[in-house]
């Protein structure tokens, strides 16, 4: 009873809110970009905001306070209807519960550099469950594999929708595989972030504006050759998924062989902006970003 009243005030004051700022119901297929963490989607993200109304983003908060894929479950049809992205970490299958229907987006990365990115993002991030843990290399990457062992070959399983606590297996990848061949209209590769962004543009019909790359990490220290041993040990069915993502990809890019190639000079030919434009550009895009949190938490 409680929970059916929440789920009506909520409703109430996002149809409230979204009355306020004119946003139109449509029935055009949403965008689900399929966000695997340290594969560049926080770049891709904020190009994302720049092409639809901030309004019409859910975004998937990381740290599960209100805009959840739950909660989202939750959510009348008119205003799933009024969503044209959902965007976030999260497993493979909302498209279900959108009457307008969705395809997919995702950017996969060689599993060795995923990994050992995310081994050196959480020593840097305090509020990360296992901060302490990782903290100033406390545990060697052999450890935070042990310690991880239910977030290895992550890619398979956010991408089959599989969730397991021990993890995915050979019918996870197959699965994984199928979504990829069938319901994703672009397969990115992180290795090849630009050629992947234009892509996209070219299928979606985005207008990509000069941009930097977000959350670039240096001065790590060389991988051990026994430690990307194991991570592709680990990592096997991943590693397979990577392999066949590219495939993907690259068929992709001989269809639109031409149309790749004139984004790309177009994009290599941008000029940063002046100070005043970069700083405008900037909060503007912050407001972008929080009106679209504030929207997806309603």
């Amino acid at each position: 009873m409680a929970g059916d009243i929440a789920r009506q005030d909520s409703s109430r004051r996002f149809v409230q809110f979204r009355t306020l700022c004119i946003l139109p119901t449509v029935d055009d297929p949403a965008l689900l970009f399929l966000h695997i963490p340290k594969t560049a989607g926080t770049t891709l993200n904020r190009i994302i905001e720049w092409q639809y109304n901030p309004l019409s983003i859910f975004t998937i908060d990381p740290y599960r306070i209100r805009a959840t894929a739950e909660r989202l479950r939750t959510f009348s049809g008119e205003r799933l209807r009024s969503l044209r992205v959902i965007r976030g970490h999260f497993y493979y299958g909302l498209h279900k519960v959108l009457p307008q229907g969705g395809t997919y987006i995702t950017i996969l990365r060689n599993p060795v550099a995923r990994t050992l990115s995310s081994y050196y993002f959480i020593q840097r991030r305090p509020l990360h469950p296992l901060h302490r843990k990782v903290k100033g290399g406390r545990i060697s990457v052999a450890e935070f594999i042990e310690l991880t062992r239910h977030r290895q070959n992550l890619q398979c399983s956010l991408i089959a929708g599989v969730k397991s606590k021990t993890g995915a297996d050979a019918q996870t990848l197959e699965l994984a595989k199928d979504h990829l061949s069938k319901t994703f209209s672009v397969v990115g590769i992180a290795e090849r972030f630009e050629e992947s962004l234009i892509l996209m543009a070219k299928v979606f019909g985005w207008e990509v504006p000069y941009y930097e790359n977000h959350k670039v990490t240096k001065d790590r220290p060389p991988p051990d050759p026994a430690e990307v041993e194991l991570i592709r040990e680990h990592n096997h069915l991943d590693m397979e998924l990577y392999e066949f993502g590219k495939s993907l990809f690259q068929a992709a890019l001989e269809k639109r062989k031409a149309e790749v190639e004139e984004g790309l000079a177009r994009l290599h030919s941008l000029e940063k902006p002046a100070s005043l434009a970069t700083f405008y550009n900037a909060a503007l895009g912050a407001g972008r970003f929080l009106l679209s949190k504030v929207a997806s938490a309603i």
